[in-house]
């Protein structure tokens, strides 16, 4: 049983998880209309304006799997595909943590693991029915209300994709099956992008996932590298 909690507006659903954590031992999901302190990887900006899908859940799981940001993405890219049939071919999964729509962002993962709880923290925003304002418009971000020409019920797009989380729990011990389907949607494949990769940047194009989840390219000397940290920064053709 998971509790589910709302809020008109938070902080963050990230820091309200954390509090309510210190005095309910059940799995929990913690969602909000807007946050004010949102926070993405490395720390970055999450912009949660009102409208948006916002929140974090925690799942428990043995152990830590270097290629888990992939496997959130295969579970929310499957989730979407089978709910909207205009999704269905033309939605892809940016390494590690972006959900793309027609080269534009639809949301973002953040994934924490606990090894003494043995416990995912997954901090999950998706552009549902907010606007794209000029703030989050230059980071190319794009809206399921302008796509799908309606409206979608946030909680229960929630509910769906954490329980798409929870049905797929076999996938977890066969890694491949679920980075072969990332692979198959990758977003940026055969692409030139500047990569950052241990707090360097490096130019290269990009020919896939491993069987690890890192993200293999080649640089301008055709060197092939393997980036296990990192971020795709932009594209440059």
């Amino acid at each position: 049983m998971r509790n589910y909690y709302y809020y008109d507006k938070l902080d963050s659903t990230m820091l309200e998880y954390q509090r309510l954590k210190e005095v309910n031992d059940l799995p929990l999901a913690v969602r909000a209309g807007t946050q004010k302190d949102g926070v993405g990887r490395a720390n970055r900006i999450w912009l949660s304006p009102p409208g948006g899908l916002w929140f974090t859940f925690d799942y428990e799981y043995n152990k830590s799997l270097p290629s888990f940001a992939l496997y959130m993405g295969f579970c929310i890219h499957q989730c979407l595909e089978s709910l909207f049939e205009p999704l269905q071919g033309k939605l892809q999964i940016k390494w590690t943590n972006d959900i793309i729509f027609s080269e534009r962002k639809l949301g973002g993962i953040l994934c924490h693991y606990q090894p003494i709880k043995r416990t995912y923290i997954i901090g999950v925003g998706l552009n549902t029915n907010n606007e794209i304002d000029s703030e989050l418009g230059k980071f190319g971000a794009t809206n399921l209300k302008s796509i799908l020409g309606f409206e979608v019920s946030n909680s229960m797009l929630c509910h769906q994709i954490i329980k798409t989380v929870e049905d797929n729990c076999k996938y977890m011990e066969n890694v491949v099956s679920y980075l072969t389907y990332c692979n198959e949607n990758l977003f940026g494949r055969g692409k030139l992008a500047l990569i950052e990769m241990g707090g360097i940047n490096i130019e290269a194009e990009i020919l896939g996932i491993d069987h690890n989840g890192a993200l293999m390219v080649r640089n301008n000397w055709g060197e092939l590298i393997f980036v296990h940290t990192g971020s795709i920064l932009e594209f440059l053709d």
